[in-house]
């Protein structure tokens, strides 16, 4: 018997099963973007935009910790000077004591006394306060000054941060336009549109660029993962952690700055070795504040000739004396103001706001919330854009048979049968029954 060709038809069902692949597959590619799209505006919105609060955070510290030391070198400098310029005026009524046997006034009445006493008095606590001011002071401001270098590196380092912000920025832009440029070949794949131009974007532009990004997303996820794994470690104990790594930077610091910056960092618990010469200095430049107003009360409205009648010197000299008094008694204010002034920027509630807003705020909460994020929002965009790649039938246009026919293996057999029953009809003529 001859066969009897059959042409094989496409089972109904199995092609709704394939419609059905076909349209999940697609539902599963356009969810699988928009999920990528979503997590990439997270990932500006919450982890970028977080990651740059936290680089201005730390610049406004910067900012304040710069102006602070600033204003506490000029004050350093203020009281170094005055102690200074009270020296030097001494000079010429040193001389004057020489002049007249070591004695500034020499007569013998309660006044002259008075005035002999406290000059002494007054003299021997400006030594004093000199070798204070020299033994406490003399490095404080090179320390600032060290501190204010240290600073501004940090402040240089963070413009390398601003670019690594761009970047981020970058990466999330050209993300979402790969992913809408995928999604508009999924439209056209819908539509069944297929050319030159299509294949070209989706093979020579979209999806090597997008598989360059999905590498590039997998190594930050990584970084951002060790970066926020090593914050969250320094910020279990930020205080304990700062005072490890300034400790390590002890050499740079010369004089009893150190001490007051471990003090700031500990929450200003624990004292710093300094501040009793500090509060000594400002105790020792109270003493030479009152030696000159006594001096000022006993010869400060007196005149020149009348100094000349009461300590029985010459016009020269009592002029030398009665300009110490008054330049003494001005410059002894200063400097008694620019002590108070500097214990006041020493004192906890300066220094210790501004490490609280650079490193508890700007790093452990800003900072480490940022990485955090960004390293979650990156992980879910790689995950997602793997899911796309596995999916990427989705951009393939599939066009629908033209001719949809019965079951094949149920028309053999009706005409098998047809075969079996009229075997006269098949010798007739050479006539081929053709089933479609």
């Amino acid at each position: 018997d001859e066969g009897v060709p059959v042409n094989h038809a496409i089972d109904t069902e199995t092609e709704q099963k394939f419609t059905r692949s076909v349209h999940l597959i697609r539902a599963i590619f356009i969810l699988s973007a928009i999920v990528v799209i979503i997590s990439g505006g997270v990932f500006y919105g919450k982890g970028v935009v977080s990651f740059k609060n936290s680089i201005d955070e730390v610049r406004l510290g910067i900012d304040l910790v710069q102006t602070a030391a600033r204003k506490t070198i000029d004050l350093t400098e203020n009281v170094i000077q005055a102690e200074g310029d009270i020296e030097e005026e001494l000079v010429p009524t040193a001389q004057v004591e020489q002049e007249n046997n070591g004695e500034i006034c020499g007569l013998n009445s309660e006044v002259s006394a008075q005035v002999r006493t406290v000059y002494v008095e007054l003299t021997k606590n400006v030594d004093l306060l000199k070798e204070m001011v020299e033994g406490s002071l003399a490095s404080f401001s090179h320390d600032l000054k060290n501190l204010i270098t240290l600073t501004e590196k940090v402040d240089s380092g963070l413009d390398q941060a601003d670019i690594f912000f761009y970047i981020l920025i970058t990466i999330s832009v050209v993300l979402i336009g790969l992913i809408v440029a995928m999604l508009v070949g999924v439209f056209f794949a819908w539509k069944g549109v297929s050319n030159c131009v299509t294949k070209a974007m989706q093979y020579a532009i979209i999806w090597p660029l997008f598989i360059f990004f999905l590498v590039l997303s997998w190594l930050f996820a990584t970084l951002f993962l060790i970066a926020s794994l090593a914050g969250s470690d320094f910020c279990v104990n930020p205080d304990k952690n700062t005072q490890a790594i300034l400790g390590q930077d002890e050499d740079e610091f010369q004089g009893i700055f150190f001490g007051f910056v471990i003090f700031y960092v500990s929450g200003c618990t624990i004292q710093p070795a300094g501040e009793e010469e500090i509060i000594a200095l400002a105790s020792q430049a109270r003493v030479v504040l009152e030696y000159a107003h006594d001096l000022t009360e006993l010869l400060g409205e007196v005149p020149i000739a009348g100094i000349v009648a009461l300590c029985g010197l010459t016009i020269q000299q009592a002029t030398a004396v009665k300009k110490f008094v008054n330049f003494s008694h001005d410059v002894t204010h200063l400097l008694n103001r620019a002590i108070v002034g500097l214990r006041e920027v020493l004192a906890c509630e300066t220094f210790n706001p501004i490490y609280t807003t650079f490193v508890h705020k700007a790093l452990c909460i800003e900072g480490v919330s940022g990485l955090k994020s960004i390293f979650t929002t990156t992980l879910i965009i790689s995950i997602f854009s793997m899911i796309m790649i596995m999916f990427r039938a989705a951009l393939y246009p599939i066009k629908e048979p033209d001719v949809k026919l019965a079951s094949s293996d149920e028309n053999a057999m009706e005409v098998a049968k047809y075969n079996e029953d009229s075997p006269g009809e098949k010798d007739a003529g050479d006539e081929q029954v053709v089933v479609y």
